[in-house]
């Protein structure tokens, strides 16, 4: 999901990247104006890929983190009712006697 939002928020800042080295282009003529518009484009494509490497490995931290806290929680729940089992064993043992008067 946030590869997508900033996927496509990177896509869009391209597209003007690429419009605005297209009015480089436009604007300053010849063949140098046509290897900064490549440059300019080349570098886009660099930077999405390195984000799109970054934003998946931030994704897989995440989830190794959200693995391994539910992890936790649930140990500790299942500790927790094991203890509870345990008391109420330990009281169902108990033995009550009634003494009556004499």
């Amino acid at each position: 999901m946030v590869e997508n939002v900033v996927e496509g928020l990177f896509e869009s800042i391209g597209w003007s990247i690429g419009g605005a080295a297209v009015a480089v282009a436009v604007l300053v003529g010849g063949p140098r104006a046509k290897g900064l518009a490549k440059n300019a484009i080349k570098g886009y494509f660099a930077t999405t890929q390195r984000l799109r490497e970054v934003t998946a490995e931030t994704s897989e931290s995440f989830q190794d983190l959200y693995a391994e806290a539910k992890h936790e929680y649930e140990s500790q729940l299942n500790v927790e009712r094991s203890a509870e089992a345990e008391s109420e064993v330990a009281a169902s043992d108990q033995v009550t006697i009634e003494v009556e008067p004499e």
